[in-house]
């Protein structure tokens, strides 16, 4: 289990869908630098556009 106490929240990872979009990962960035993704789905299941939402002091979210 993480412990977001250490870890700041750096972006959100969205899926756009055909009916909205779902939240389906976060990225974190840790104390050492390192950056990890926690996934809420398998992410081997994604298929379709995602991007990620900055969170803090960022304005674009970046779509891939």
């Amino acid at each position: 289990m993480r412990d977001e106490g250490c870890d700041i929240l750096e972006a959100r990872v969205w899926l756009k869908e055909a009916d909205g979009q779902v939240l389906i990962g976060e990225r974190f960035r840790r104390a050492d630098g390192r950056v990890t993704v926690t996934w809420h789905i398998d992410p081997k299941s994604i298929f379709g556009m995602m991007w990620f939402e900055p969170v803090g002091n960022e304005t674009d979210a970046s779509e891939s």
